[in-house]
């Protein structure tokens, strides 16, 4: 009999350490809710542009402009959600260049640029009165013929009226993670469980943090 191939799945589990790494208020993850033609619904198209239910939520509307390699994401109100470039490798749609995401009543709420998916340069986050609330700095780290990146670099909040609350520097540090990966083989029903370690990296506190009330006043400094 000729054995099916071998189901993989992965399950990560986080190496313990015993340092604690400081998680910045902030993420740049703008929603790019498009995997394929095949797995996207279509709903219309006219021109270049062709319009998709989102992956897994039908309540929005994805617009690609085929010409431009442009993406919008809609609510059910058709007002913009987010709205950036792609491009293709192989199979897989990557964010490249200039991303935004809007506020329901049309202001800024993200925006900073992307390589192949991964944060790089320099993002901002406003309030949605469009007063800017914190800014920081991503770097993309090659690591054995894998990119990724990581908050790394100045860091600053804000109050909503303006004010610097928060001043520091991050730098991005290498920590081991372990996945557990489980081998099932459906004629036999074992599976085998493998461990195997690699890098990630995690955004630390280095260096003098400030720390400040709305008055403006300094309240507080680290020297990491």
């Amino acid at each position: 009999m000729t054995s099916r191939p071998l189901l993989l799945s992965f399950i990560l589990i986080f190496c313990i350490t015993a340092k604690t790494f400081a998680q910045p208020a902030f993420s740049a993850d703008i929603p790019f809710e498009f995997t394929s033609e095949e797995d996207n619904r279509l709903v219309k198209e006219n021109d270049s542009l062709k319009y998709y239910e989102a992956t897994g939520d039908s309540s929005h509307i994805v617009c690609i402009d085929e010409d431009a390699s442009y993406y919008k994401l809609l609510g059910k109100d058709h007002k913009l959600i987010a709205e950036g470039s792609f491009t293709l490798a192989g199979e897989k749609y990557l964010q490249v260049g200039k991303w935004v995401e809007h506020f329901s009543n049309g202001k800024t709420k993200i925006t900073g640029y992307y390589e192949k998916s991964n944060p790089v340069g320099t993002w901002q986050e406003f309030y949605n009165t469009g007063k800017l609330k914190t800014v920081c700095n991503y770097a993309i780290i090659g690591d054995k013929g894998v990119n990724s990146s990581c908050i790394s670099g100045t860091y600053q909040e804000f109050y909503p009226g303006g004010k610097l609350k928060v001043s520091g520097f991050y730098s991005a540090v290498s920590q081991i993670t372990t996945d557990t990966l489980t081998i099932e083989d459906p004629v036999e029903e074992k599976k085998i469980y493998k461990l195997q370690t690699h890098n990630i990296y995690v955004p630390e506190k280095i260096g003098r943090w400030e720390y400040y009330n709305e008055s403006g006043e300094l309240e507080k400094k680290e020297d990491l």
